[in-house]
């Protein structure tokens, strides 16, 4: 497989240095055909977004190019002028996920553990191992009041053979704790500025009745 990061532009004398792969010559060089020159190409930062419309299930995945010392704001503002909104005040936010969850790694990356602090620089930004998202903030989520609190939810599953019913339970580090009914939800969750309050999530627990997708395998030998 190519690698993570490309050869970056004079960043290689020889040909036998672009074929080092882990201390190993590999007989393999992978390109890809540029739209602008590789030094235009470097000042700039690429970062791949799937915007979730408000209203529809279409997800388009949407290549933004800014230059490294853009910000989120300018991200947002350039994805606004390419994507269809719900109405024309609408406002966007960026999270980051990562193996289907909204995750937050520092503090200060995230405003309200939900998206990226509009004035962060996107030169570090790490689309390869994270999935960027974009969507409309919803209006019932612009004016929270002193007691309101945001809670992340995701579906998960343990035992397939056993498991027939919806079950809720409070997940902390992964860990499930299963909520009985006269339990109050709402006080599990710690604050919002407590360092690990981001893993905390609602789960709901259930068996899997998707279809099993098979998947081929094909080589190519060149």
């Amino acid at each position: 497989q190519p690698k993570p990061q490309p050869i970056k532009y004079r960043g290689a004398e020889r040909l036998t240095d672009m074929l080092v792969h882990y201390n190993q010559i590999s007989d393999i060089l992978y390109y890809e055909v540029l739209d602008i020159p590789l030094p235009e190409l470097q000042g700039l930062k690429t970062l791949k977004v799937a915007f979730h419309h408000a209203t529809k299930d279409e997800v388009v995945i949407h290549t933004i190019r800014l230059p490294k010392q853009s910000t989120v704001g300018d991200v947002i503002s350039d994805l606004k002028t390419k994507v269809e909104l719900s109405h024309p005040d609408a406002e966007l936010r960026l999270l980051e996920v990562f193996y289907h969850k909204i995750y937050k790694a520092v503090a200060c990356w995230i405003l309200d553990l939900l998206r990226f602090s509009p004035a962060r620089k996107i030169e570090n930004i790490n689309d390869q191992y994270w999935t960027l998202r974009a969507e409309e903030i919803p209006e019932e989520e612009k004016n929270l009041g002193p007691h309101d609190r945001l809670i992340h939810v995701y579906h998960f599953m343990k035992d397939t053979a056993q498991n027939q019913v919806w079950k809720f339970a409070f997940l902390s580090l992964g860990r499930p704790e299963y909520l009985q009914d006269s339990d109050i939800v709402s006080s599990r969750f710690q604050r919002r500025d407590v360092y690990g309050a981001w893993e905390q999530y609602l789960g709901l627990e259930h068996s899997d009745n998707a279809p099993k997708r098979s998947y081929a395998a094909n080589q190519v030998k060149l």
